[in-house]
């Protein structure tokens, strides 16, 4: 059996070391673990994509089409660009904080609003929106975003039936921090976790 994560943010969002976290989470776990990514242009807060996928049969890195179990998203639009990666009645967290694109500032573009957003996820999926950057702030710097929904997916990886201990994954988080960001990390890991209810 195996298990399939699909994260997906804006460059600069931490989606690539959040991938790298749960991935050596699952391998504390003994489990075979594939990680793929494609991203845009990053620096200019390009789209990226990561997939984590992790069981005892796992072969390709990328997550084929409708058999993603969580998507776990760094920024509310981007949640609903991929949701085709996810099957019907999976798991979805995402950020409620946009990261507007330029286009959409110049007037070239629109950008949906958080409702259209939560109600599009939420006729597919079993879908919790956070502001994850609020709790990440409260937790001491808003550079903890992504430790914020790291916390809020292992609680949703417990519903999902997904083998990864809110333990195991604050673990990793510190394993991929300096030592003088542990309190910070932990303190937004817990904060993410209990915004899940």
């Amino acid at each position: 059996m195996g298990y399939n994560i699909v994260i997906t943010g804006v460059g600069g969002q931490g989606v690539l070391v959040a991938s790298q976290i749960i991935a050596n989470a699952a391998m504390k776990n003994d489990m075979k673990v594939r990680v793929g990514e494609t991203h845009g242009m990053a620096q200019r807060g390009g789209s990226v994509i990561a997939h984590v996928r992790f069981g005892a049969d796992v072969f390709g890195s990328m997550t084929p089409e409708g058999e993603g179990d969580v998507l776990l998203a760094f920024e509310p639009a981007e949640a609903l660009r991929y949701l085709n990666y996810m099957r019907q009645g999976s798991y979805a967290v995402f950020n409620e904080h946009p990261a507007v694109p330029v286009s959409v500032t110049m007037g070239s573009a629109t950008y949906p609003s958080l409702e259209e957003i939560k109600s599009a996820l939420g006729r597919h999926l079993h879908a919790w929106s956070i502001d994850a950057t609020a709790l990440a702030v409260r937790a001491g710097n808003h550079i903890a975003t992504n430790t914020v929904l790291i916390g809020a997916f292992a609680r949703v990886a417990k519903d999902a039936g997904i083998p990864l201990s809110r333990d195991v994954l604050l673990e990793a988080v510190k394993e991929r921090v300096p030592e003088r960001y542990h309190e910070l990390n932990a303190k937004a890991f817990e904060l993410g976790y209990e915004a899940i209810v």
